[in-house]
């Protein structure tokens, strides 16, 4: 049996199906028994849609790159993939074995490239490799903390023979459980005067939002959302929300003022400004949850939704908090119709899309985002690392599966993979993209406000961008918004991929101390 041969089999084993990608000369030999590839014109976007794809659906992806120029392209992404947590398996091929040591050109040290971002990485050296390297790799990257992988895989080991192949899937166990923890857990938070609770993104993974909010009426106290979490957390609707935390030490220090004891669930603390106070001063700090960093505070490794529904029966209330009655929506909104504010726009925009999973890069935006919106079950993804791009190629790769998904993305961040408008009308992926114009880079302009204020009208932050022609160009139905915002009508029918532009207020505000 030839090595592509024994690739396809080993696909079909472990479900690596469909595999997204952008090849090239040294990937042709692996593809021929490939059936279902999702083609984009930058290998940026495929490695987006497969963590997109990994998320939403829950499981591994594939990922198929041109050698080490593909590669070099898509490492924004595979960082971003390490820091979402996606289990994407990632190949490449390399060039043919048999010349390589003259360094043809599309040859290189594949797998020092990825060092430091994978959390395995293998090149195949005999076709019989196959099966076990894949399934390694798979296995690797479902295991808890999830994330990428990869497999360099060399253009002629795929017209070599091999026989007696064995292929097997892995089962992963992610029922982590440790009764002994959750009643020592318990014991600290009813000794503790006045915790507060902060959700992870691990609710959403393990679909523990039921379990949080019953949680959290238990104990009557404030909850919040981990800094910058990639999907959503907890019921934003619920009286006992507080907010999603800021990246920054002092800022969540002052929120804590009060409390003494910080119980993290499923999720972490992330930092992005650096402050010189240290985190959480003497306070009680506890992180449950199976993705654990041990930054600070002690960690138990638990299931979250597990440990949520055993120690609710155990915990005792410990306050009555309940969060302004205009949290949601700032009253600002009705004052921003005629200058159309964001808020205001996003107003509108739920109106329809309520029921929409929403894919986040609206970047200077993100918090009006998430406020007007809110979390739920599959219902919010961004990027963690705070690349630019990943929106547009990761929504591609949920909307394989979700015919409602809506991306809220500013006018830079959908410059940045625009192509992949393409992938969505070839393969009719019913994507709507809501793209916020204010002419600039704001994250840019709101940062040199705070820190560098002569920087902030540089001519290099100021864009204008005909993106409607743009898209257009790529086949997509798109429209600019008129001021009623009728439009949005416009966007929310039928069942393929459309873009809107709206014209928003080029106000920029303070986003940073």
């Amino acid at each position: 049996m030839k090595g592509y041969e024994i690739l396809e089999k080993t696909l079909d084993t472990l479900n690596l199906s469909p595999v997204f990608g952008n090849p090239g000369t040294t990937e042709i030999p692996m593809l021929r028994g490939i059936r279902k590839y999702y083609l984009t014109l930058h290998d940026s976007i495929a490695l987006g849609m497969a963590d997109g794809y990994s998320q939403y659906n829950n499981t591994a992806s594939m990922v198929n790159l041109h050698s080490l120029p593909g590669l070099g392209n898509a490492m924004s992404f595979l960082n971003t993939a390490k820091w979402n947590r996606s289990p994407v398996v990632v190949t490449a091929g390399q060039q043919d074995t048999r010349h390589i040591v003259y360094d043809p050109i599309l040859s290189g040290d594949l797998m020092h490239t990825v060092s430091g971002i994978v959390k395995y990485s293998y090149e195949i050296k005999n076709p019989a490799d196959i099966p076990v390297a894949f399934r390694r790799a798979k296995a690797i990257a479902m295991t808890l903390p999830r994330g990428p992988v990869f497999i360099s895989v060399p253009m002629d080991m795929m017209d070599y023979d091999a026989e007696n192949i064995s292929y097997r899937d892995a089962k992963i166990n992610t029922g982590y459980n440790d009764p002994d923890a959750i009643e020592e857990i318990v014991e600290r938070i009813n000794r503790s005067k006045h915790p507060a609770l902060v959700f992870g993104y691990e609710i959403d993974v393990y679909n523990a939002y039921e379990e949080a909010e019953k949680f959290a009426e238990k104990l009557g106290v404030e909850v919040y959302s981990e800094p910058l979490a990639s999907r959503g957390t907890f019921n934003t609707e619920n009286i006992r929300y507080a907010g999603d935390l800021l990246p920054a030490s002092t800022l969540m220090n002052l929120k804590f003022l009060n409390n003494d004891l910080i119980i993290f669930i499923g999720g972490d603390i992330t930092f992005y400004p650096y402050l010189p106070s240290l985190p959480f001063p003497g306070k009680d700090v506890i992180f449950i949850g199976t993705d654990i960093s041990h930054k600070t505070g002690d960690s138990y490794m638990v299931n979250p939704k597990i440990f949520l529904r055993d120690a609710v029966k155990l915990v005792k209330n410990k306050g009555d908090f309940t969060r302004p009655k205009d949290y949601m929506y700032p009253n600002r909104v009705a004052r921003q119709r005629l200058s159309m504010g964001v808020d205001y726009v996003l107003f509108n925009a739920k109106k329809l899309f309520s029921d929409y999973t929403i894919v986040d890069e609206a970047i200077s935006s993100s918090e009006n985002v998430r406020a007007t919106f809110g979390y739920g079950y599959r219902k919010y993804f961004t990027a963690k690392s705070g690349q630019l791009g990943w929106a547009t190629a990761a929504s591609l790769g949920i909307g394989i599966n979700n015919q409602k998904t809506l991306v809220i993305i500013g006018d830079g961040a959908f410059m940045y993979t625009v192509q992949g408008l393409w992938t969505a009308k070839r393969y009719n992926i019913p994507v709507k993209f809501l793209v916020l114009n204010n002419g600039g880079y704001n994250i840019l302009k709101s940062f040199s406000k705070s820190y560098f204020p002569e920087m902030e009208r540089r001519e290099y932050f100021q864009l204008d961008l005909d993106i409607e022609a743009v898209s257009r160009g790529f086949g997509v139905e798109t429209r600019t918004a008129d001021k009623d915002l009728s439009d949005l009508q416009w966007l929310h029918e039928g069942n393929y991929p459309k873009v809107l532009v709206v014209n928003t207020e080029k106000t920029v505000e303070k986003m940073f101390l």
